[in-house]
């Protein structure tokens, strides 16, 4: 009994410097993570958007094998991909609220589509797919300052990859 009132008699707890110590650990380690985490949820905004044009341009496969033509027909898709939802409106008045642009862009040709997707990021996604015997699938990737735009021609456009979308 004696041993506990001693340990209750002495006066014990962190000093002022301690506890900015403390602080100061723990504002290092917030400013550590911050960034990661906001790396990595840009990673993750930019991977939906590519999802959702890559399963838009599987529902354009299936419609193409079917009907041989691309289509920007909302509903002809969904009976290939029920979670497919597009628009029509244009490039530059796209924002991360709206589904999958589709144009068939080059004129007079629906052997060709244009995938176009805005990902919460503001970075720009698209894939452009030619099914004419020139053509391939090629994707492209924008920075929110730059101005997208698709295709008008068949065949490979200039500076589009072959290889899936570009990192940088």
């Amino acid at each position: 009994m004696r041993s506990i009132r001693e340990r209750l008699g002495q006066e014990e707890g962190f000093t002022l410097i301690e506890l900015m110590v403390v602080v100061l650990i723990i504002a290092v380690l917030v400013a550590i993570a911050v960034p990661s985490f906001l790396g990595f949820r840009a990673k993750a905004q930019d991977r939906a958007a590519q999802a959702a044009l890559r399963n838009t341009l599987l529902a354009e496969k299936g419609v193409w094998t079917d009907t041989g033509a691309y289509t920007t027909d909302e509903a002809t898709l969904k009976a290939f991909e029920p979670t497919v939802e597009v628009t029509t409106d244009a490039i530059g008045t796209l924002d991360e609220a709206d589904p999958v642009a589709v144009y068939l862009s080059v004129s007079g040709n629906d052997d060709a589509v244009c995938l176009v997707k805005v990902a919460d990021s503001g970075n720009v996604f698209a894939i452009f797919d030619d099914a004419s015997a020139t053509g391939g699938t090629f994707y492209q990737k924008w920075g929110p300052s730059d101005t997208p735009a698709c295709p008008t021609s068949a065949g490979a456009p200039s500076g589009w990859s072959t290889s899936g979308f570009p990192s940088s």
